[in-house]
């Protein structure tokens, strides 16, 4: 059984830190080397032997296996690529070398998401699963080992700290007004809501107050990433990207088509609009996750879970709970609607919330003079026959009802952002439109509430969903470019039940290119596929990364993987109709989810975290 803190937390990744070690050819048409440019395209770039602290203690033998392959260097660029003759910054840059140099064909860039994810010694982990030809787990091989490998021999595998985070310089942001104190964001009276936007005026303010926020935009990083490949000496940036990583892909695709190589985007934010509209598809995403995938499972293993015997009984338990206890939950299930191996967890989060209303009924009304028995009950209260899996369900129940009292007595909130949620806030509110003012959001809020009540409020909120904040923001300083004449082929990778970016955006954003394949899992919860350790997904990706080979059809369907513990799937029936599309012969034998492997389990959950740290800065 994991630990708590798999519930409270999300997802469990080793903490990879920042880069320290030192470092052309031509610049792009149209840029001048004497405005600037110069000092940066002639650049030499120094790769050394990466310093070992920025990888986990455990993982030293397996990237053993990389040798000098595996190495760092520090890379300088333009804090404002408008302006390359004012200051400079440093990026923290890793790569993996092809294993053949021989036969190297470029690099892979590589992105985890975010915004604000650090995708520096991400490099370093694909590298790893390319090298090893992927990941072997427990009752199924490794898919698509020879292909994998191949991308390793041809290709450098490079991972990189955007601007504003690790290797980079980092983005802070601050004021010494605290956020006010707000209840839920299901509580929708006039009050409470001009609270929660007066959390996010003073989150926009905090980073406003630091000059440097202006200069976090995907277009400055897209530039960043061009200048690396142009040192690189390469005439193609190919490139794997997850969540707002497709963001940036697409991105890189429409501002440098004739440099854009083999371009994978996975769990795709539809780059076809606006951030607006996809942090509304977040909002209806994690409700159908919840609803349609977490609830009927947990329903058909009602032997386990006890939580009722159909989905509307599950949901129900949640629906159903003090508005102070969903307040305290809310953000450990979403965390756990990422993957479908942690669905489980949901359940066992119900399960404990259960038990926390038990003991809250008996000792009606709760005050402080009450608050030890409460806990005692809490810790007391049977959760399951099991003994171990009562203990560790009490456990968790005991760290749930400690921020239920909590949240008896709200204090205020520091209004400091550390560097993964600056860049967050700043990315998109800096390339969102000030076409809506805070009654937008109030509005918005309300109606999203009644229509998704999960997290539907949260639109209001700078402190679950960034969208509100841009609402008191500057300007944007930056816009997605209009799509080029000619655009480079790109294959998206797409789950069907992806709470995050759900899958009627990507396939909006697919039909937006001309040029791309889609792969497309249909019945699959988890945000990022790929590797899925299916031969229907991998060796698709893996030939496309080799040369630029799309499957024959425009979309291709793979089927999912089981959820944890059973030995079918079940489709929720929703998903997305895909006409036209072909479907692959996989037929899935046993119930085995992702992430039985530890390697393969730390990539995916870097994608996952970065992601759920969207919702919980």
């Amino acid at each position: 059984m994991k630990r708590t803190t798999r519930y409270l937390n999300g997802l469990l990744i080793a903490t990879l830190l920042l880069l320290a070690a030192c470092g052309g050819s031509d610049p792009e048409p149209g840029q001048n080397v004497g405005d600037g440019l110069a000092k940066f395209e002639e650049q030499e770039v120094n790769w050394t032997a990466c310093d070992p602290d920025l990888f986990p203690e455990d993982s030293e033998e397996g990237l053993a296996v990389l040798g000098d392959r595996l190495e760092c260097a520090t890379f300088k660029t333009p804090l404002d690529w408008n302006e390359p003759a004012r200051e400079e910054i440093n990026l923290g840059v890793l790569r993996v070398r092809a294993g053949d140099l021989s036969q190297r064909q470029g690099a892979i860039f590589m992105n985890p998401g975010g915004p604000g994810g650090d995708g520096l010694t991400f490099g370093a982990l694909f590298g790893l699963i390319f090298a090893n030809g992927g990941v072997e787990e427990v009752g199924r091989p490794a898919a698509a080992p020879e292909l994998l490998a191949q991308v390793s021999e041809r290709y450098d595998v490079l991972g990189f700290s955007p601007r504003g985070l690790g290797g980079s310089f980092q983005l802070f942001c601050g004021t010494n007004e605290p956020l006010p104190p707000a209840n839920f964001y299901t509580d929708r009276s006039e009050e409470n809501v001009q609270t929660l936007l007066a959390q996010a005026r003073l989150t926009a303010e905090a980073c406003e107050n630091n000059p440097l926020a202006d200069f976090i935009t995907t277009e400055q990083t897209v530039r960043d990433m061009d200048l690396i490949r142009r040192l690189l000496g390469d005439e193609k940036l190919n490139y794997l990207g997850y969540s707002y990583g497709s963001w940036l892909g697409a991105w890189y695709a429409k501002r440098f088509p004739e440099h854009a190589g083999n371009i994978v985007l996975d769990a795709n934010v539809d780059f076809s609009k606006t951030w607006t509209e996809a942090n509304i598809n977040f909002i209806k995403g994690f409700q159908r996750g919840f609803e349609e995938v977490a609830a009927p499972y947990l329903a058909r293993n009602n032997a386990v879970f006890g939580l009722g015997e159909t989905e509307e009984e599950v949901y129900g338990v949640y629906a159903g709970l003090r508005e102070n206890l969903k307040a305290v939950v809310a953000l450990p299930i979403l965390s756990n609607l990422y993957s479908s191996g942690d669905v489980p967890f949901v359940g066992d989060i119900l399960v404990a919330s259960e038990g926390i209303s038990t003991i809250l009924d008996e000792l009606e009304p709760l005050t402080p003079e009450t608050y030890e028995a409460f806990l005692d009950g809490v810790a007391a209260y049977p959760y399951s026959e099991d003994e171990e899996r009562n203990a560790t369900l009490s456990e968790l129940a005991l760290d749930l009802a400690q921020g239920y009292l909590q949240t008896l007595e709200p204090q205020p909130i520091p209004a400091v952002l550390e560097p993964s949620d600056a860049v967050l806030n700043a990315v998109i509110c800096n390339e969102t439109l000030r076409d809506q003012g805070p009654e937008f959001y109030a509005e918005q809020g309300d109606q999203l509430n009644e229509s998704y009540p999960y997290i539907g409020g949260s639109f209001s909120t700078s402190l679950l969903l960034p969208s509100s904040t841009c609402a008191f923001w500057g300007e944007p300083t930056a816009a997605m470019p209009d799509l080029p004449e000619t655009t480079p082929p790109v294959l998206m990778v797409q789950s069907g039940y992806d709470s995050p970016t759900v899958a009627e955006g990507a396939l909006e954003a697919f039909r937006s290119l001309p040029n791309a394949g889609f792969v497309y899992v249909e019945n699959e919860l988890s945000h990022g596929v790929f590797p899925y350790n299916t031969e229907c997904v991998d060796a698709k990706v893996a030939r496309f990364l080799i040369d630029g080979t799309l499957p024959e059809s425009a979309i291709s369907t793979c089927d999912a993987l089981p959820l944890p513990g059973e030995s079918e799937v079940f489709p929720p029936g929703t998903a997305p109709n895909l006409d036209g599309a072909s479907t692959s012969g996989l037929s899935v034998q046993a119930a085995q989810s992702a992430g039985e492997n530890d390697l393969y389990d730390l990539v995916h959950d870097i994608i996952r975290t970065n992601a759920a740290d969207f919702f919980s800065h």
